[in-house]
């Protein structure tokens, strides 16, 4: 995979030294070069290189949010601009610059956690002649926790782009697997299954897990902040995962630990964290909030500039469609929210009017998935309870009962309700693949988006080390 990892060691210098919009996130800095895992600065070190990589504008800190907006109907691109309007059209090409970004940056996550867990370990290997404390021990075990979670992460958002939806086609191509070592330069890698790639972002997961606690019953002090993927951030994750698969069982037990390690109310309607003033303010703030599960930190140092989503929707003209609009009803208070200027999420600050977090993982999520698996359950009241909680966003829902009350009709809502709650933060295409809705883009007959994967981008296949395309991809494009 020679354009995957012909860039594969990077030095401090390298990585912290740039000066212009590329400039990524001051918050996750630096990674050693290659064999300089020798403390347990180096393996913190590593750990806070892949999130960088994680970070970027080019993976999570923009493109694989707005290509789940962009591309499912949620937002306009802005012809005028140039910004994301090929992909609101559905005007899409294996030489897209942004394809090409979130392969590449997926993969540098990836690699880099596979170097930092492999460091982290031999640190802990020699820690006796490290005179290493059980803090110290417990503190590396927290970091390759996390680089165990980014890892499955990253898997996650790229097979999802560059692979079918698991349901059905378990056997259809998957994803390039980097297991226990990075993959060497020249090196012709066959790309697994998808089912293969999901067990090996499960199996990550269990690590994450499993070593995070380990970890945290030595000195519970070392659990990381929202900013990091902490205990409730692998729980959510697992919850989203697992719906992806269809396992609603481990599914809703996660997202039940989930919410629950957030600490913030029980996520049922009665729960009234945050509060209405709390979830309307904090896209303005780069604080944690009641909401933040797993949230990317941003701060005026990154200079982001006219890479930011706040510049998406701002400058460059980028909108929310019509028909999203639509979903809201005037006493939602989410209207207020995406009617301002900027959508209203990631308005910035009054200092750097680019500079916003970007959450992931919230709790609103973990009580969309509870109303979900309940509903499919036939455990109406359940569901109509978990829904209830973002549903009271629209003031003019004054009760649980007053939400659908069979099966059919909560599935239907709660596919609305995931566009009211999450437009602009990148779920719709994501969602739409796995709940298989159709998906109505401006110009375009509906179409059945499940069908449909991007092309894995020509330079890695011209390159000749990841050979295998995904023939008749562009066979289903929307008419």
């Amino acid at each position: 995979m020679k354009k995957l990892y012909k860039n594969i060691l990077f030095s401090v210098a390298l990585l912290c030294g740039l000066v212009s919009c590329d400039f990524e996130t001051e918050n996750y800095q630096q990674i050693p070069i290659e064999d300089a895992y020798k403390t347990v600065q180096d393996v913190q070190n590593g750990m806070n290189g892949a999130y960088n990589a994680l970070a970027s504008y080019r993976f999570l800190g923009n493109y694989a949010v707005a290509y789940g907006d962009f591309c499912a109907g949620i937002s306009n691109g802005d012809r005028g601009s140039g910004h994301f309007y090929y992909q609101s059209a559905w005007i899409i090409s294996d030489t897209d610059d942004e394809l090409e970004d979130m392969w590449n940056y997926g993969y540098k996550v990836i690699d880099r956690c596979t170097r930092t867990i492999k460091g982290g370990k031999e640190v802990i290997a020699n820690a006796e002649a490290l005179f290493l404390t059980n803090d110290e021990i417990a503190e590396v075990k927290v970091y390759i926790a996390q680089c165990y979670a980014m890892k499955a992460l990253a898997y996650h958002y790229l097979v999802n782009l560059f692979a079918l939806p698991y349901q059905g086609n378990e056997n259809s191509l998957g994803l390039p697997l980097v297991k226990d070592e990075p993959i060497a330069e020249f090196v012709n890698i066959e790309r697994a299954t998808v089912e293969n790639t999901y067990v090996q972002i499960k199996n990550d997961i269990q690590s994450a897990e499993d070593i995070m606690s380990e970890a945290l019953a030595v000195n519970a002090n070392l659990s990381p902040s929202e900013f990091y993927m902490g205990e409730a951030a692998i729980k959510a994750l697992k919850a989203r995962v697992y719906m992806f698969i269809g396992d609603y069982n481990t599914a809703k037990q996660a997202a039940l630990d989930a919410i629950k390690l957030k600490d913030t109310g029980d996520g049922k309607g009665s729960d009234g964290t945050p509060a209405d003033e709390i979830y309307l303010s904090m896209w303005t703030s780069l604080a944690i909030s009641d909401e933040d599960i797993f949230t990317l930190a941003k701060n005026e140092a990154d200079n982001l500039s006219a890479n930011s989503l706040n510049t998406l929707y701002g400058s460059y003209g980028c909108t929310l469609t019509t028909e999203t609009m639509k979903l809201f009803d005037g006493k939602d208070i989410r209207k207020e929210l995406l009617q301002r200027t900027s959508i209203g999420k990631y308005q910035g600050l009054p200092t750097s009017a680019a500079t916003s977090n970007i959450p992931i993982l919230r709790k609103s999520e973990m009580s969309l998935l509870l109303a979900e698996i309940y509903a499919r359950e036939g455990n109406i009241a359940d569901a109509q309870d978990y829904l209830f909680y973002t549903a009271k966003r629209n003031k003019s829902i004054i009760a649980s009962t007053e939400l659908p009350n069979n099966t059919n009709d909560l599935l239907a809502f709660i596919s609305d309700e995931r566009i009211r709650e999450f437009a602009g933060e990148g779920h719709r295409f994501y969602d739409a693949r796995r709940m298989g809705d159709k998906i109505l883009n401006v110009g375009t007959t509906p179409f059945d988006i499940k069908e449909f994967v991007f092309p894995i981008p020509a330079a890695e296949i011209n390159a000749g080390f990841c050979n295998q395309q995904n023939d008749g991809w562009d066979n289903n494009l929307p008419e």
